[in-house]
């Protein structure tokens, strides 16, 4: 029996490169924002309010893996950055 008639379909799949110590940590980081940002707990939103007093430079690197809500967040925190950028670009 060939793979046309089992209907099987082959591919070759790339190895996946593994995550920079960084990586993972930016990863970590944001996937804890995220969950206190969902959360009522007190000293959780400490940590989101703190995380969004850090310098833009700070939260770059965890920006992809953030939920859009603590995007939101961040850009009503850094307001005045964020117009200062546009207005400058």
């Amino acid at each position: 029996m060939t793979n046309a008639e089992n209907n099987t379909c082959l591919e070759i799949v790339p190895e996946e490169e593994a995550m920079s110590k960084e990586d993972v940590l930016n990863f970590l980081i944001a996937i804890g924002v995220n969950t206190c940002n969902r959360s009522y707990d007190a000293s959780h939103k400490e940590m989101k309010d703190n995380f969004l007093a850090m310098s833009l430079k700070e939260i770059a690197p965890t920006w992809e893996h953030l939920d859009d809500n603590v995007k939101i967040s961040i850009i009503t925190t850094h307001a005045d950055e964020f117009k200062a950028w546009v207005n400058n670009g």
